[in-house]
């Protein structure tokens, strides 16, 4: 697939940015690729780098949900490295990003943003006080709290972590007898003392907004739209997601979404505000200060030009990236799931057409996401939404005979 040269600043200053996790080869290369070419990076993960070595100065294992214990690497990297930012993408290793900037003087979020998108009914309860429509959420510390928000909200609602250890911990909860499970599934899944969130499954187009801040203001640099895979359920596990550089929901969402950041304190740097545009309007489900996907950076880029992974790396080592917006058409991204037969086998370097516009990329190993094994993507391009999607299909339905005949 086409790519746009990263957008590097000639003056960048000397420093190592530490990487805080990584995921399978197919879906992180390119973003490990884009910020080694900014500059030098030190990884820290939960296991060892295999292949990610070649875009590495240097790499440790820790505990990336055990914040002190990521701070002790960091700081051993110090001592032999100019360190010069901190980026996470996974949510969850949020704290510990933070841990490192605040004592190692690195730039980054200001503390009440990042308790603002870290704790998802501190978010609520700004965007409540700003005035902007909202998912309406509701906290519980407690099941009997739980039960009080799930008759307050109503039938179906999703139960979810307040502060999430890990990614797709939210359930979908259709009656009273399922709450109790979910409430408990999302007990673990959530930070010490953080609680759970109870809130209405709303109605209505799921979409994400993709922005930009800096000194001239926010803008808006794309809109994916998830379509959800009910294989998956109760659990909510994206199947698809699509990203149209002339979407037709970008006009609704570009105020809420610089109103939402403006409630949060967020002034500078990417973020991503989930959405869902109901018949009354868009409500914000949850905001994050950082790209929490590389392959959907990855979209974004093919479809506006913009390489989003550059700009955060350039943006957490305390520089200003220059972003120029391109619209380029629509590219989408199906997961597969892993079956007893297997997609056939592809090295991640050839990317081997399935059909036209259409690339295949597998796992080595399969990988559990939530409920479900996945192994692999398609990556698909188009000129618009309805081109995309009609590629999407063919593909998937080639992919499928093809595993049959297999």
């Amino acid at each position: 697939m086409n790519t746009h040269s990263p957008q590097r600043d000639a003056n960048s200053p000397p420093g190592h940015l530490v990487v805080l996790g990584s995921g399978p080869r197919a879906d992180w290369e390119q973003a490990l690729r884009r910020l080694a070419a900014d500059g030098p990076l030190l990884l820290i993960d939960q296991a060892e780098p295999t292949w990610q070595r070649s875009h590495l100065v240097a790499a440790r294992t820790a505990n990336l949900l055990n914040a002190p214990q990521v701070l002790q690497v960091a700081q051993r990297f110090a001592i032999a490295y100019p360190i010069a930012g901190v980026i996470n993408f996974n949510p969850a290793h949020l704290r510990a990003a933070a841990l490192v900037r605040q004592e190692l003087g690195l730039p980054g979020p200001a503390a009440g943003t990042l308790e603002a998108t870290a704790l998802r009914h501190r978010t609520a309860e700004l965007l409540d006080l700003a005035g902007i429509e909202s998912s309406a959420s509701q906290h519980a510390d407690s099941f009997d709290q739980a039960l009080e928000a799930a008759h307050h909200v109503g039938f179906p609602l999703i139960c979810k972590p307040a502060s999430p250890k890990r990614r797709y911990a939210a359930r979908i909860v259709g009656a009273l007898p399922e709450l109790a499970e979910a409430f408990a599934a999302a007990t673990a899944a959530t930070w010490p003392e953080t609680g759970t969130v109870i809130e209405p499954l709303l109605e209505g187009i799921e979409a994400t907004a993709y922005t930009y801040a800096k000194g001239s203001g926010t803008r808006v640099i794309a809109v994916s739209h998830t379509t959800f895979d009910p294989q998956a359920e109760p659990a909510l596990l994206p199947v698809e997601v699509v990203v149209d550089a002339d979407d037709v929901c970008a006009a609704a969402i570009e105020d809420i979404a610089r109103r939402a950041l403006t409630a949060i304190g967020h002034h500078q740097g990417p973020a991503q505000i989930r959405l869902r545009i109901t018949a009354t309007g868009p409500r914000v489900i949850s905001i994050s200060t950082h790209v929490t996907d590389p392959l959907v950076a990855q979209l974004i880029e093919q479809v506006t030009g913009v390489d989003l992974i550059a700009a955060s790396g350039a943006h957490a080592r305390g520089r200003t990236p220059h972003i120029e917006y391109a619209p380029l058409g629509a590219a989408a991204v199906r997961y597969i799931q892993a079956t007893g037969t297997t997609a056939p086998s592809t090295s991640p370097q050839t990317h081997p057409h399935i059909t036209p516009f259409t690339d295949l990329h597998t796992y080595e190993p399969e990988g559990r996401i939530g409920p479900l094994r996945r192994s692999g993507h398609l990556l698909v391009t188009g000129t618009d939404y309805p081109q995309v999607i009609a590629r999407l299909r063919s593909a998937v339905a080639q992919l499928h005979t093809t595993r049959l005949s297999a």
